[in-house]
């Protein structure tokens, strides 16, 4: 054996030890754990395994009959244009929906920080949307994107910008924007309320100080609520991230994925295809996909807001 092969080998006998001692010394919080982490990889990790099972196969929805097909679904999906309009599609409705979420959340929480008169009444309001069902607020906006008894038509016929009602959710170029707009009213009180105690969390003491030294609110926004809020603002995205691509509600019941397919995401094509057409092998290989991205994501996220080694 070689110095070098000797080295890595008292390396390796070394972490090993290390782990032993370790799992020895908090042996009572390992057993502790051992029943939420078994419950936590029966109902997560089997759906998991068994919509990858079901990808593999040839699956019709009114047959118990599976014929095993490899990766061919797979190899369907990325041979067909369909794949990456959804993949432009749901970006698009990702990006838009969690950035307006997040500039709107942040927007409130530090307006409701600020000692306004009615503020335990606005910190109340701002919940309603966030406390009503979803299908319920896409109604809503449904009637209020209503080409001929749509307040939002009214509106713009008053201030002249129209000359007639436009039916929003019937044009295939704006479709999508009516929609996002109902996602970002829905999901922005979810944000203002994490970013309000987020900043509740920051001392006081920071902002007195910059404002002896001359600080203006723009640059101790910038300099001390951000940096202070980072890991508020990286959990908070990370979920609604993952909420928004994973939305089915208000699509499904203001357009259900039209007009022509062109408000329809990666989720709303797994329903149409696994249910509706009643194809669950081609459907649970969207969904492989679809978890796989979400999967990747995560992991690219996390890794660059914690580079450097960085605690969140």
């Amino acid at each position: 054996m070689s110095l070098a092969e000797e080295h890595t080998q008292t390396g390796d006998d070394s972490r090993l030890s290390q782990s032993a001692a370790h799992v020895k010394r908090n042996r009572r919080a390992y057993l502790l754990i051992a029943p939420a982490a078994l419950f936590l990889v029966a109902v997560v990790g089997y759906p998991i395994l068994e919509t990858f099972r079901l990808s593999l196969y040839r699956s019709p929805a009114d047959s118990t009959i599976e014929t095993f097909v490899g990766l061919q679904h797979y190899v369907d999906i990325f041979n067909s244009d369909i794949f990456y309009r959804l993949l432009w599609q749901t970006g698009r409705w990702v990006a838009v929906g969690v950035a307006g979420k997040t500039l709107l959340g942040l927007l409130i929480a530090v307006h409701l920080k600020g000692d306004i008169r009615g503020r335990k009444f606005f910190r109340t309001a701002f919940l309603i949307p966030w406390g009503i069902p979803y299908a319920i607020s896409a109604v809503v906006f449904r009637w209020i994107e209503h080409p001929q008894f749509g307040y939002l038509n009214a509106i713009l016929l008053k201030l002249g910008v129209i000359e007639q009602g436009i039916g929003i959710l019937g044009n295939p170029d704006i479709a999508w924007l009516g929609v996002v707009v109902a996602d970002i009213w829905i999901g922005t009180p979810f944000m203002a309320i994490i970013f309000l105690a987020g900043l509740q969390s920051i001392p006081q003491d920071l902002y007195e100080a910059a404002a002896i030294d001359g600080a203006e609110r723009w640059h101790q926004f910038r300099y001390i609520t951000l940096p202070q809020l980072k890991s508020v603002i990286l959990m908070a995205t990370l979920l609604s991230t993952i909420w928004t691509f994973v939305s089915f509600d208000v699509i499904w019941t203001m357009t259900g994925g039209g007009p022509i397919s062109t408000t329809a995401t990666l989720v709303i094509h797994i329903y149409q295809v696994g249910l509706q057409n009643g194809n669950l092998g081609l459907g649970a290989a969207y969904s492989v996909i679809g978890f796989l991205l979400l999967l990747l994501f995560a992991i690219v996220y996390l890794r660059v807001y914690t580079r450097g080694g960085e605690e969140l």
